[in-house]
């Protein structure tokens, strides 16, 4: 039978004494997020204050990678492992069978065996087609929030069902309240469960909808953009403004609860931001977003604050495999074991020291062909080659600056000229960029180097012949009951 979501709280903190030496962990995790949705980046379009203030008082990541869209980022991130291992290159769709290899011990996992207490609130979007393969099946002491990828905010629905629960079990007495400060009171009711004292620490991931599409924000919000020329980045700038100021009831909470100084805070976006999709998320001036192999699609914005972490800004390579061993190393628990060349590492000792990474290369995608999901890209020491796939948004191509925003008078904390009129295109060659010195991908120098597109592409080899086919459906389907509720198959 299923905890109330209290009691479940209860019971996971009556567990062994460790002490106070660990530090609990809060990773935010925001939802289709651009590089120039958040402040800190230059943009003073939405006034993120509490995202800047983990920023300011800790470390903001500004080489910091993830695959580029939803379901991929959030398998990578738990398990450590790269997408050309998973086989998660594109987002879990809730009516299959798919589901990330339940085989795979994840990051809950790992800090349950550190003595860590376990905590989800929001989106999930790992599969949900068995009992097994949801976020208690994976390691979490509770959960609350949905299991697909998109719903709507209030109504909580997705493809004719209800996708709404506490644990396991199906929440319908959150019907019609919206999700964003109904993950921010949950997350709040968890955390007053916990204070200096407390005998065991808490690793939380607290992963919002915001700004993903449908673009529901409440009215005050959108007022509060009613000069921005566009109904849709009117909709974006409300969505993150409301998630931020549900940050700064969380990081309040932490401060009240005597928290703050023994918790590491981490931000970040699970991919560039998307202007197709009836939304408009801007990355401006990087290239491309969503779905896409370009820096506007896999660079994101990323701030992590805490115990062990200085103040400054970050240059490191660091990809959101990284952080399940970097988090682990930052705790001191075990190292994670099964992963391999390709998957992530510590980063722990360059990031907490804002010295060297340990990684000075980025896999973004790589298949055995040249046409399969995105693409192929590999990047060593700031040289990228890219040769796209079929899943590439045309309309991701250029660099299309916000409604509402001037760029020539914006301080953007990435500099780059004029973008060209006519941007290279990659489908048919391995293009090559310095995204060093030319971050914004104007400029394709690969007829001007052909040497070091021959010495990336033997380095990307190796991980075209690794990586394993798109994920498969694994058992049965989930289905929707005669409430009208999504359900795993073997729960009904």
């Amino acid at each position: 039978m299923q905890l109330p979501l209290q009691a479940a709280i209860l019971a996971a903190m009556c567990g062994v004494a460790l002490g106070a030496t660990k530090p609990n962990i809060l990773f935010i995790l925001a939802d289709d997020l651009g590089w120039n949705d958040v402040e800190v980046h230059g943009s003073p379009q939405i006034h993120t204050e509490n995202i800047n203030s983990i920023c300011q008082k800790g470390t903001r990541l500004n080489r910091h990678y993830a695959p580029s869209v939803c379901s991929p980022t959030r398998a990578t991130f738990l398990s450590g492992r790269h997408v050309i291992h998973t086989g998660v290159y594109m987002p879990l769709m809730p009516a299959s069978g798919k589901r990330l290899n339940t085989s795979y011990k994840l990051l809950p996992e790992y800090m349950k065996e550190a003595g860590y207490d376990t905590h989800m609130v929001g989106k999930w979007h790992l599969g949900q087609n068995t009992l097994s393969s949801l976020p208690t099946g994976r390691g979490f002491d509770t959960y609350l929030g949905y299991w697909a990828g998109a719903e709507d905010y209030r109504t909580h629905e997705i493809n004719g069902g209800y996708d709404f629960a506490n644990g396991t079990e199906t929440a319908f007495e959150y019907a019609g309240a919206y999700s964003t400060y109904t993950f921010t009171d949950t997350a709040v009711g968890i955390l007053k469960q916990y204070d200096a004292t407390s005998p065991k620490p808490f690793f939380m991931y607290l992963a919002y909808q915001n700004v993903h599409w449908p673009l529901e924000a409440p009215q005050a919000y959108l007022d509060m953009f009613a000069d921005v020329p566009n109904t849709q980045r009117q909709a974006v700038c409300a969505l993150c403004k409301v998630m931020d100021d549900a940050i700064g009831n969380i990081t309040t909470t932490l401060d009240k609860q005597g928290l703050t100084e023994n918790t590491i805070v981490v931000f970040a976006s699970d991919n560039g931001g998307p202007k197709d999709e009836h939304t408009w998320s801007s990355n401006y001036p990087l290239r491309g977003g969503k779905n896409s192999m370009w820096e506007g699609g896999t660079r994101v914005a990323g701030c992590i604050a805490g115990p062990g972490l200085k103040v400054g800004e970050w240059d490191g390579f660091m990809h959101v495999s990284d952080w399940m061993p970097t988090l682990l190393e930052a705790v001191g628990a075990t190292p994670p074991t099964g992963l391999v060349s390709g998957d992530g590492q510590s980063v722990w000792q360059g990031l907490s020291t804002l010295g060297n990474s340990s990684r000075d290369w980025i896999l973004y995608e790589a298949h055995p062909d040249n046409t399969t999901v995105h693409g192929n890209a590999f990047m060593s020491k700031g040289m990228k080659i890219v040769q796209t796939g079929a899943t590439n948004p045309s309309n991701e191509f250029g660099w299309v600056p916000p409604p509402g925003q001037d760029p020539k008078v914006t301080p953007y904390t990435v500099s780059c000229p004029t973008p060209p009129e006519t941007p290279a295109d990659c489908s048919h060659h391995y293009c090559l960029f310095d995204v060093v010195n030319d971050p914004c991908e104007h400029n394709d120098i690969s007829g001007q180097k052909p040497e070091v597109v021959q010495e990336l592409l033997q380095k990307l080899m190796p991980f075209k012949n690794a990586a394993v086919p798109p994920t498969p459906p694994d058992g049965c389907k989930p289905i929707i009951n005669s409430q009208g509720a999504w359900r795993p198959c073997d729960s009904p």
